[in-house]
């Protein structure tokens, strides 16, 4: 499988035009969420790492250490330090210890959990692009293509998945538009 996982963090980079890190980001954040399955208790934190060149990959439980005096507030997530310094030695108050676990075997349930940990990381990838993309321009007059009206109010498509949206006080008094038409429109802000 190491190698097919790669192969589809590649796959999935090129046809959205997301840079390569951010799908393998997401690719760990999916594999970690399929992994937290397993664990009965909740809020169990999980980490996983892709190694990139060969596309293995190794799961780990991680605590956060805590000052001994401090009343635990996620005791699945947190470890006093002086349980930690039986671990790690050199622990300190704040960092993290790992503990490696067995990587998940992927059943229908984990497998969908980890489809939309993915579909969601690079939707909000596409949607940080865009508007990078446009926010150097506002203050400019930007073209577009009416895509619906609805009480007044315009939406226009700009092309590259971005739309716009004249509301009708802001909008021509008087004047018609219709799907298809092209309008010309003053940017004023952009919003993801």
């Amino acid at each position: 499988m190491s190698k097919e996982l790669l192969m589809v963090v590649d796959a999935v980079a090129n046809e959205k035009g997301v840079p390569y890190e951010v799908i393998l980001g997401a690719m760990e954040a999916a594999l970690a969420s399929a992994a937290k399955k397993r664990y009965p208790e909740e809020g169990v934190d999980i980490r996983v790492a892709i190694n990139p060149k060969d596309g293995s990959y190794e799961t780990f439980r991680r605590w956060e250490v805590v000052a001994d005096d401090v009343v635990m507030e996620a005791p699945e997530r947190q470890l006093r330090l002086m349980d930690a310094i039986d671990l790690k030695p050199e622990a300190e108050v704040g960092e993290f210890i790992e503990e490696q676990v067995e990587n998940a075997e992927f059943g229908r349930i984990a497998a969908q959990a980890a489809k939309q940990v993915i579909v969601q990381r690079v939707r909000d990838a596409e949607r940080t692009q865009i508007v990078e993309a446009w926010r150097h321009r506002v203050g400019e007059l930007v073209t577009g293509v009416v895509k619906r009206v609805e009480r007044g109010s315009v939406y226009v498509d700009l092309g590259g998945n971005a739309e716009a949206y004249i509301p009708k006080d802001k909008a021509i008094p008087r004047d018609s538009v219709r799907p298809g038409d092209r309008v010309r429109g003053y940017l004023f802000d952009v919003r993801p």
